[in-house]
């Protein structure tokens, strides 16, 4: 038996509603990081979408990561990662991405990530132009006329299966 519960929602992008997973998993943090996390989620919605959308509760930061397909690992395009003091947009394949102003930081072999401290950040054109360049690497298109679909899958913890032990003894 699984140790996580599934979740998946469709729907197409506006609104952005946010499961209500998704808002408990954001209760321990500051109201700011909670405002932050989701406008960033929403500005996502609004330039990878039709994409799928990952969101996981882990010990100190809540995930929520996006790939073109199912396949979360392999076709990812961003993680975006709620930690007390701020929010950090990561691109899988950051190192791909043309960055004029500087805004992406890292040293590994491929991911590069930026710092959001305020929701003025979330609303810089340049944290918009890699979202839009993270997509067209991925091989995200849109269908002119069609309604863009984020597909959420929630990944919730569930109580752990209790290993049934022999007894020894009456």
């Amino acid at each position: 038996m699984s140790a996580h519960a599934d979740m998946i929602v469709r729907g197409p992008v506006p609104p952005t509603r946010p499961p209500g997973e998704l808002l408990e998993f954001l209760h321990r943090y500051p109201a700011a990081v909670q405002s932050l996390t989701l406008a960033t989620r929403k500005l996502i919605h609004e330039e990878l979408a039709p994409c799928h959308e990952h969101i996981f509760n882990m010990p100190r930061t809540v995930v929520l990561a996006y790939s073109a397909t199912a396949k979360v690992i392999a076709d990812g395009v961003c993680v975006v990662t709620a930690w007390r003091q701020h929010v950090t947009l990561g691109f899988s394949r950051g190192v791909d991405l043309a960055d004029p102003a500087g805004l992406l930081q890292g040293a590994g072999k491929a991911m590069r990530h930026v710092r959001l401290q305020s929701i003025e950040d979330v609303g810089r054109p340049e944290i918009r132009a890699l979202l839009r360049q993270a997509r067209k690497n991925a091989g995200i298109t849109r269908k002119r006329g069609a309604t863009p679909e984020v597909v959420t899958t929630v990944k919730k913890k569930t109580a752990a299966a209790v290993f049934p032990w022999p007894r020894l003894r009456q």
